[in-house]
Order: C-alpha cells, then sequence, then structure tokens
C-alpha cells in the first residue's frame, strides 16, 4: 500500500483481479462501464453478479449492442459532464469496431478508460483456458497494434499485483493535457487470478500533469503584436471544450476589440450574441488580417482553398498548439503558447491593457464598429441562408435548424453532426453545443448524445445528423441501448438522401468535370432511402418522417412532448438535395 500525508488507506473486498479493478475504477470516479462482453467478460460478469455478496461499488454496467456505439456514449458523457468514463469490448474484433469513435476522441483529447480483453493467453491447464474454437483465431501478435496511434497510452496487464499501478498511471494519462483516450488489455486469465482483497488509499497517488501556468514572456510578445495590428483576427475551433475558457475569450476579444472566426467550430466557444463574434468562416477580406490569434484549432483555415494572409504574424495557443500528434501540419506558429486557454487568455487581456495604455481611444473605436457590424453581418447571414423568417417552398437544412431554434429553449444542448446551421440558431451557454471531431469517424452523433443525456438526465438534449451519419451510427443498436436504459433523446435526420460531403468534394476538385455534369453524381446518392422513423419505433420510440416545411413546427412539438414523457424520438425530415 501506498502512504502519503493526506491519504487514507482503504480495502476493496476483492476476490479477483477483475473485482479489484472495477472496485478501483468507482473509487476513482468512473461512474459508468459501457460494455459490449464476449467471451472474454467471464470474471467481469461475475464480479458484477457477486455484489450483492461482495458489497463493492463498481461502475454501472451499460450494455451498449454496437462497440463504436460504446465509446461514443463514454465519449458524450465526458463531454456533458467532464468526467471521464470508461468503456469495455471484446478481444480484436470488438476493439477493431471501436476504432473510429477512438480515433475521434483522440482527436479530441477526450479521456476514455477504453479496454478489451485478450483472447485466454493458455491453451489449457487454468480455469479461464481456451474453451472455443474462436479463441484461437482472435490471437494477434500485437493486439494493440492497431489503434497505438487512437490512444495516449496502452498496456496489457500481466499480473493482479499490478492493477493499482496500472488503473492509476491510467486515469492520469488519460485526463493529463492534452489527454485522450487510454487502452488496457486483458487477458482473461488475469482478470480471473484470485485475491484476498486489494490494499490501497481512497484516492490516488498518480495525480494528472495539467497546465496550470503560463509563459509570461510569450504571452507579453504576443500582447505586442495583437496591439500594434490594426486589424488582428482570433480563430478557435474548440476552445470551449473547457468551458471556463468561453467568459476568457469573451472577455478577451471584447477588451482587445477583436472579431472572433469559430472556424468548423465543435463546440460552444463564443456566444451567439457577442459582439465580437464574427460568424462560422472567412470572408473576402481574410487576407487583410494582420495578426491572427489561433486558438486550440488545427486546422485554422485551409491554405489551399483561403486566401489567407501570409504576411501576418501567427499566435498559436492551446494544450497542444502544434498538434504534435498530427504527422504534417505547416501553419504559421510565429509565437507558440502551450497552456489552458482558460488560464492564458486573461493574463494575454491584461498584458494587451498594458500594451494599448495609451491608445484606449483607439480600441475603443475599434470596438464600436465591431459591435455596430455585428447585428447586422449576423442578419446578413442569416437572410442568406434562410431568405425570411417563412417557410420555404422545399425544406432546407437552415429551414429546420430555425425550427428547431424556436423550441429548444437556452438550456438544451445540441449534438450535431453534419446536421444543423449555426449562423441560424442561438447559443449562449457553454456546454450547450458540440460538433464532431475533425478525425472524421462518422456514426459519432446519436451515440454521444446519448452519453450527454445519460449524465444530464434533466436536460433536452436533441442530436441533428445526416442520413448517411446515421446509417453509420448502427441505429438499432443505438436505440435499442436508449430503450433498455430509458434514454429519451430527440434525433433529427436532415435526409437528403446522399452523402453530400462527397459531392462537395468532388465538385471542390472537379468544378467542370465529368461528375459535375452528370445526371446523377456516381457513388453519392443513398437512395431508396429507408424509412428511419420506423427503426426507432422497432425499438420502442416515437419517430415521424416529416416533408412539408409548414408542417414541421408542428412534428417538433409532437417529438418533444414524447421526449419529456420519458420516450426517445426521432424526426426523419426529407430535406433538398
Amino acid at each position: 500500500m501506498r502512504k502519503g500525508n493526506d491519504q487514507k488507506p482503504m480495502t476493496l473486498a476483492a476476490e479477483t483481479v477483475a473485482e479489484a479493478m472495477l472496485g478501483l475504477m468507482k473509487a476513482r470516479g468512473i461512474d459508468y462501464l459501457f460494455a459490449n462482453a464476449g467471451t472474454d467478460f467471464p470474471a467481469i460478469i461475475e464480479a458484477y453478479a457477486r455484489v450483492s455478496q461482495s458489497g463493492l461499488a463498481l461502475p454501472t454496467p451499460i450494455i451498449v449492442p454496437h462497440e463504436n456505439a460504446a465509446v461514443s456514449m463514454a465519449h458524450g458523457y465526458y463531454l456533458g459532464s467532464g468526467r471521464m468514463q470508461a468503456a469495455m469490448v471484446h478481444v480484436t474484433v470488438g476493439l477493431a469496431n471501436s476504432l473510429c469513435a477512438l480515433l475521434n476522441a483522440k482527436r479530441e483529447n477526450v479521456p476514455i478508460f477504453f479496454g478489451a480483453g485478450r483472447t485466454p493467453i493458455t491453451e489449457s491447464g487454468d480455469a479461464s483456458s481456451r474453451d472455443v474454437s474462436i479463441h484461437w483465431g482472435q490471437e494477434m501478435f500485437d493486439q494493440a497494434g492497431m489503434l497505438r496511434e487512437a490512444v495516449v497510452w496502452d498496456y496489457e496487464l500481466r499480473t493482479g499485483c499490478q492493477i493499482e499501478t496500472v488503473v492509476d498511471r491510467a486515469m492520469a494519462l488519460a485526463q493529463g493535457d492534452p489527454g485522450g483516450p487510454i487502452y488496457l488489455g486483458m487477458p482473461r486469465e488475469t482478470l480471473g487470478t484470485p485475491l484476498n482483497g486489494l490494499q490501497t488509499t481512497e484516492k490516488t497517488r498518480i495525480a494528472p500533469a495539467r497546465e496550470t501556468g503560463v509563459d509570461q514572456a510569450a504571452i507579453e510578445e504576443a500582447a505586442a503584436i495583437l496591439s500594434d495590428a490594426k486589424r488582428p483576427l482570433i480563430v478557435t475551433s474548440r476552445s470551449g471544450r473547457e468551458p471556463a475558457a468561453v467568459k476568457a475569450l469573451a472577455d478577451f476579444a471584447e477588451a482587445a476589440a477583436i472579431p472572433v472566426i469559430e472556424y468548423r467550430a465543435n463546440y460552444l466557444n463564443l456566444p451567439s450574441e457577442h459582439p465580437m463574434q464574427a460568424g462560422f468562416d472567412f470572408g473576402p477580406d481574410f487576407s487583410d488580417v494582420d495578426a491572427i490569434l489561433v486558438l486550440e484549432t488545427p486546422a485554422p483555415w485551409l491554405p489551399a482553398r483561403h486566401d489567407w494572409p501570409q504576411h501576418a504574424p501567427v499566435i498559436q495557443m492551446g494544450a497542444d498548439p502544434l498538434a504534435a500528434d498530427i504527422p504534417i501540419r505547416g501553419f504559421p506558429a510565429d509565437i507558440t503558447i502551450k497552456c489552458r486557454p482558460s488560464q492564458a487568455l486573461p493574463a494575454l487581456q491584461k498584458a494587451f491593457e498594458r500594451a494599448t495604455a495609451t491608445r484606449k481611444s483607439e480600441v475603443a473605436a475599434r470596438r464600436s464598429a465591431l459591435t455596430k457590424a455585428h447585428e447586422a453581418a449576423r442578419a446578413k447571414r442569416r437572410t442568406a441562408l434562410l431568405g425570411g423568417d417563412q417557410a420555404p417552398a422545399t425544406m432546407s437544412p437552415a429551414w429546420v435548424s430555425a425550427c428547431l431554434d424556436r423550441v429548444k429553449g437556452p438550456d438544451a444542448i445540441i449534438v450535431n453532426e453534419i446536421g444543423c446551421i449555426r449562423p441560424v440558431m442561438q447559443f449562449s451557454t457553454p456546454g450547450t453545443f458540440f460538433g464532431p471531431s475533425n478525425a472524421g469517424g462518422l456514426g459519432w452523433g446519436l451515440p454521444a448524445s446519448m452519453g450527454v443525456k445519460l449524465a444530464q438526465p434533466d436536460r433536452l438534449v436533441v442530436c441533428t445528423l445526416g442520413d448517411g451519419s446515421y446509417m453509420f451510427a448502427n441505429p438499432v443498436a443505438c436505440h435499442q441501448a436508449a430503450a433498455a436504459h430509458k434514454i429519451a433523446t430527440l434525433t433529427i435526420v436532415f435526409n437528403n438522401r446522399r452523402w453530400n460531403a462527397v459531392k462537395t468534394a468532388t465538385a471542390s476538385v472537379y468544378p467542370t468535370g465529368h461528375a459535375m455534369r452528370a445526371n446523377q453524381m456516381p457513388m453519392t446518392a443513398l437512395d431508396p432511402s429507408p424509412a428511419f422513423h420506423d427503426i426507432v419505433r422497432a425499438c420502442g420510440g416515437y419517430g415521424e418522417e416529416v416533408s412539408d416545411p409548414l408542417e414541421l413546427p408542428k412534428a417538433l412539438e409532437r417529438a418533444l412532448a414524447q421526449v419529456a414523457a420519458g420516450t426517445p424520438a426521432l424526426l426523419n425530415v426529407l430535406t433538398e438535395h
């Protein structure tokens, strides 16, 4: 047993390594185990079956019939709560099915205690030895090899005597900066090894390594650049993953009078009504910008597509500002500040105010001009997308988004995967909007929204996603799990019957090519479109197809009433191509 000055000893009445591992995970703050079980799970199952006798507190098991959904639910639970959870799957094949979800979590630095059983090591001689033919077919020389780049740490549990060190180290590395999922391989024999209890401490003795300060010299240099600029700009996509950073960015942007572009934003980074919120993409004047602060953004613009200001100094700031796990990334970083934005932005604000102490009127004039332009720009973007407040002749994604915005309320949480259109919606509170990882592992939105709802049971959670993303989500598995665990969310499928992102990419590369002239672009159509609303009905939920724009508001009311009554609901909204 390790001892510390303020640590109290604790004994877990575990009879196996599996019980000790689960009990320790619960003691360290993991409340749920999202599981897709297999023949490697006997010791795990026995541990839960013995709870009434052992008295051990274990993470609540949530059975999820597909691995991508299980890991994505753990991802969503973290978004909704800020607390790391666990997922466990079945050996090599379950691990393979988890890869898309792990790639998403790794790119977003979302901590997940991810584990998979390992086929039994022994062919005979142990109660947990191989006893079905697949135990030979499911062995690999390096099971972790297929996911090593999708986690921040991987290890195979060798013996029960190291369980405390393994769990505590795994959780510390997952929850440090920048953090992300970890992987633990667990042979069946090891999990079933007998123990005579586990002597440990109430709290971990291995604390996560986190950014706790700022490089003041770099902050002063950054402030000097931004204060000298006439047209500075802030670009961010995910600074809002740290809720405290939303206010910090709002305060700094307003004090410094610097507009903020939320480019490819997958969090609420700045309230929609904030006077420095300048939209979600770059305008034709982007090339005139003379200083850029890149804040928690892996790809702040597209060098091949945007006319970006190559003369402008660029400051990159965040937990991993140079994106060390991306093999090639050539965006300028004249100043690099490794930090938590919630801590660095207040320091940058103070430094900026010192640097502009004799030019306050200049900053005030810029602030006034930007504030006056803000509402007009918002209205212009809205009009360009909607055309007006009346229902359009055909169902557009912008109309669906605007109708949802009218009924969702300020505390609703939107989980978006290529669905809703943010410029026509209002978000003011941190943690009310989550978007997909730029890893692009589709099928994340639906199960992630279920994880968010599990973490926030008293709030409305809405998943907005395209029909392609819905099919990638293994919807039968998701709806079955939602019914089994009483997770009532609203899902809105923006059903355009095609992979529109594929069509857009082809048009970008071959704007005058044969595909653009074809009556039907090859490899993009998803016709005939399934009756998605019947899938949720088959799992005990409420489903409805909507094609008339005038009927959408009433359909939303009906669906929300079902959710309020505890029934998962889905609207299959047929949108224009």
